[in-house]
């Protein structure tokens, strides 16, 4: 009796040590599974952190730079602000002097010219000139109106033989030497 009731007991216990088994296997598999993805994570996350770390290192290094570059910058400026106060407040030079001279005394013997030329007025010794602001002409100026172009024509076509008033001659010669000088150049 003995026999026969430890067989069915024994293949009661087979059969729980083989679900053991394969559940064991299956948690093997599983953590082994669980593992794997660990290790990916870490190494993922060890990769991330090493790449944060160097883009960290590389924006604090272009930062220092750019700090030292903007340093640099605004020593230049203020610098280049003192030789300009500095060159602002000294006196003229003279070969400044002398070319701020030449240039007005060329203005003034071209101003007589240009005058005649656009028929302002008739060539006068007094001049205004810059630097002397009470050297106006003591006689008032009487404003001229320009020339249509139109009439200029119509009186053009109507004097005889091509004669045209001087103004308009004037004008044309004028205008006849800027186009020379223009394409001289």
């Amino acid at each position: 009796m003995t026999k026969t009731a430890r067989s069915p007991h024994k293949s009661d216990v087979d059969a729980c040590l083989l679900e053991w088994t394969s559940r064991e296997m299956q948690l093997v598999r599983l953590h082994e599974e669980i593992l794997s993805k660990r290790e990916a994570l870490l190494n993922c996350s060890l990769a991330y952190s090493q790449s944060q770390f160097s883009q960290t290192l590389s924006e604090a290094n272009s930062l220092e730079h750019a700090l030292v570059r903007n340093h640099k910058l605004l020593q230049d400026i203020k610098l280049a602000k003192n030789e300009a106060e500095l060159s602002l407040n000294m006196s003229p030079t003279p070969r400044f002097m002398t070319l701020q001279k030449n240039y007005w005394s060329m203005v003034k013997s071209q101003v007589p010219m240009w005058e005649q030329d656009h028929g302002i007025r008739p060539g006068s010794t007094d001049r205004f000139t810059p630097r002397d602001s009470t050297a106006r002409s003591k006689t008032p100026r009487t404003p001229q109106t320009p020339i249509d172009p139109d009439i200029a024509a119509q009186i053009i076509s109507k004097s005889p033989s091509g004669v045209q008033p001087k103004k308009l001659q004037k004008k044309k010669q004028h205008d006849a030497r800027l186009k020379a000088s223009l394409q001289k150049k």
